[in-house]
C-alpha cells in the first residue's frame, strides 16, 4: 500500500510537499476529490484529500480553522493543484500543517486526478490482494496441519514453521504456557508479541517474528489469532463434553449403578490410572477458575479429575499426586479445603472412599488444614464393627493401601500381612509358609508399613490390622485374596 512519501516519488506526478513533511509516512488507503467548502463531512480516515482550491477560504486565520478540521477527520494528505481563481495558501495554513504532521502537496493545476486516483486505487487493490492471498496461504497451512497433526502443539508447530513465526500459547491469569512449539521457549522477551485471544479460554497468543513485519502481517494476525481462537473453544467444549461424562459416571458409582472395578477401563482412557483417590472439595473464592470451570485450568489438562457438584462441595475421583491437589486448591481460590481418602479399592468400595473424604474434609476444617487425608487425624480405633459400613471403614483405612497395591502391581502385601499375623509375627514360619526368602519377607513388611503408616510388628499395628482383616473376612469385603 502507498504512503503519502510513495506518492512524492513518483516523478510523473511532479508532486512537492510544502508542509507537514514529518508526516509522510501516513498509508494512503483510499483517493477522494473534493472541492466543496467543507470536505470533512465527505472523506473518510486514510483518504488522500485532492482539491483545486476553490472551497479554500480566502482569509489566512479562516484557512487554518477549515485545515484543522480537515485533519480530524484523519485523511492521509491533502493534493492542492489550484485552479487559477483559487485563494493561495497562506503562510498560516502552512504552519498549522507542520504543527499537526499532516502533509499537505502542492501540484500543477494541469494534474489529473484520475491519474493520481488511479496510483492509488491500483495500491490499494496489490495490498488487498496480498493480504488475500495471505489469508488464503494462512488457511490452507491451517487446513494441511488438521490433516497431519493430531494435536493442537503439532498444528502450531506447521504453522509456526510455514509463517516464519514462534509461537506459543499461555494461560492469561497464571502465565503458564498452554501449547508451544519447539522453539517457543527460547523466544527473546524483547522479540514477543502478547495478542489476546477472544473468547473463554482467557488465553494469549505468544508470537515472535523471525523475518522483518510485512505489510500483510495485520490480517495474517488476525486470521491466525482467530483460528487459535477456534481452536481453543473447540477443546473447551470437547472439555465441558467430558465433565458432564464423568460427572454422570461419578453419579453412577455413588448410586452403586456402575462397579469400580468395571468403571477403570473408562477412567484410565482419561488419564486417570495408578493410585484413585475421592476428595471431598469446598471451593474458595476469587480463585483463577470457579467450582463450575475449574476442568478448564490447564494445570488439570492432563489427567482431569472426575467432577460432581454435590450441594455447595465439589466430589472428585483424582490421581493421588501432589501436582494434581495443588492446582486444584491454586485454581479454586484461598481458602479452599480439601478431604482426600484413602486409596479406592475394590475391597471397600468407591462409596467407602467417598464417606472417607467427607470425613477428612470435616476434620481438615475442623484443625484449619487446606488438605487432610483420611486418618491423619486419629478417630480411634473401633473395636468391633457393628455395620458394613464400619467394616468397610476399617478395611479402607488399615489395608486399603495395601489392596490398591496389589491391584496395581500384581503385589501379594495383603496375603503377606495375613500369613504373619496368622503365624504370631514368627518370621521363619511365614516365609516357609509363603514360600519366600526370609529378607524378601522383611522387604514385604518394610512396604506394608510406608504404605500404611503403621508398623505391622508392633502391638498396636498388629492390633489393627488384625481387627481389620477379621471385619474384612467376615462382612466378605477380601473375596479370595486374603
Amino acid at each position: 500500500m502507498l504512503t503519502v512519501q510513495d506518492l512524492i516519488d513518483i516523478e510523473l506526478l511532479k508532486l512537492q510537499a510544502v508542509a507537514g513533511a514529518a508526516g509522510t509516512g501516513r498509508l494512503i488507503t483510499w483517493a477522494h476529490t473534493v472541492d466543496l467548502p467543507d470536505p470533512w463531512r465527505w472523506v473518510s480516515p486514510g483518504d488522500l484529500v485532492m482539491t483545486t482550491g476553490v472551497g479554500l477560504p480566502s482569509a489566512p486565520a479562516a484557512q487554518v480553522s477549515w485545515l484543522e478540521q480537515l485533519v480530524q477527520s484523519n485523511p492521509s494528505a491533502l493534493v492542492v493543484a489550484p485552479r487559477a481563481d483559487a485563494p493561495a495558501l497562506s503562510s498560516e495554513l502552512l504552519a498549522a500543517a507542520d504543527r499537526l504532521l499532516f502533509p499537505v502537496l502542492h501540484g500543477s493545476f494541469e494534474l489529473e486526478f484520475v491519474k493520481l486516483s488511479h496510483y492509488v486505487i491500483e495500491s490499494v487493490l496489490q495490498a488487498q490482494r496480498e493480504r488475500f492471498n495471505a489469508s488464503e496461504r494462512l488457511f490452507q497451512t491451517y487446513a494441511d496441519a488438521l490433516r497431519k497433526a493430531p494435536d493442537m502443539a503439532g498444528r502450531l508447530a506447521i504453522l509456526a514453521d510455514t509463517l516464519g513465526l514462534d509461537l506459543a500459547i499461555e494461560d492469561a491469569p497464571s502465565g503458564v504456557s498452554v501449547v508451544e512449539t519447539r522453539q517457543a521457549g527460547q523466544m527473546a522477551p524483547e522479540r514477543v508479541e502478547r495478542i489476546p485471544i477472544a473468547g473463554r479460554a482467557r488465553a494469549n497468543l505468544l508470537m515472535a517474528r523471525k523475518g522483518s513485519r510485512t505489510q500483510d502481517d495485520s490480517i495474517l494476525v488476525r486470521s491466525l489469532v482467530g483460528l487459535l481462537g477456534v481452536e481453543l473453544e473447540r477443546l473447551m467444549i470437547h472439555r465441558d463434553q467430558q465433565r458432564e461424562e464423568g460427572a454422570a459416571l461419578l453419579r453412577s458409582l455413588l448410586d452403586s449403578e456402575t462397579e469400580f472395578s468395571l468403571a477403570r477401563p473408562m477412567l484410565e482412557r482419561r488419564g486417570l490410572a495408578g493410585t484413585l483417590i475421592s476428595l471431598a472439595i469446598r471451593p474458595g473464592s476469587h480463585g483463577p477458575w470457579s467450582s463450575a470451570d475449574i476442568h478448564q485450568a490447564p494445570a488439570l489438562h492432563h489427567g482431569t479429575p472426575l467432577l460432581l457438584d454435590d450441594k455447595g462441595l465439589l466430589l472428585a475421583i483424582s490421581r493421588d499426586d501432589a501436582p494434581s491437589l495443588a492446582a486444584l486448591c491454586h485454581n479454586l481460590g484461598k481458602g479452599t479445603v480439601i478431604g482426600i481418602s484413602g486409596p479406592i479399592a475394590a475391597a471397600t468400595g468407591f462409596r467407602e472412599s467417598v464417606r472417607q473424604a467427607r470425613l477428612a474434609l470435616t476434620q481438615a476444617e475442623e484443625h484449619g488444614a487446606q488438605q487432610l487425608r483420611y486418618g491423619e487425624a486419629e478417630t480411634g480405633l473401633i473395636m468391633a464393627p457393628k455395620s458394613l459400613a464400619e467394616a468397610r471403614a476399617l478395611v479402607g483405612r488399615y489395608l486399603g493401601p495395601l489392596i490398591e497395591h496389589d491391584r496395581s502391581q500384581g503385589a501379594a502385601l495383603l496375603q503377606t500381612l495375613v500369613t504373619f499375623l496368622n503365624n504370631d509375627s514368627n518370621w521363619k514360619a511365614t516365609a516357609y509358609d509363603l514360600g519366600i526368602h526370609r529378607q524378601t519377607l522383611v522387604y514385604r513388611l518394610k512396604l506394608v508399613e510406608q504404605l500404611s503408616g503403621i508398623k505391622p510388628t508392633t502391638t498396636s499395628g498388629i492390633a489393627r490390622f488384625w481387627i481389620a482383616i477379621q471385619a474384612g473376612k467376615n462382612t466378605d469385603l477380601f473375596g479370595d485374596k486374603a
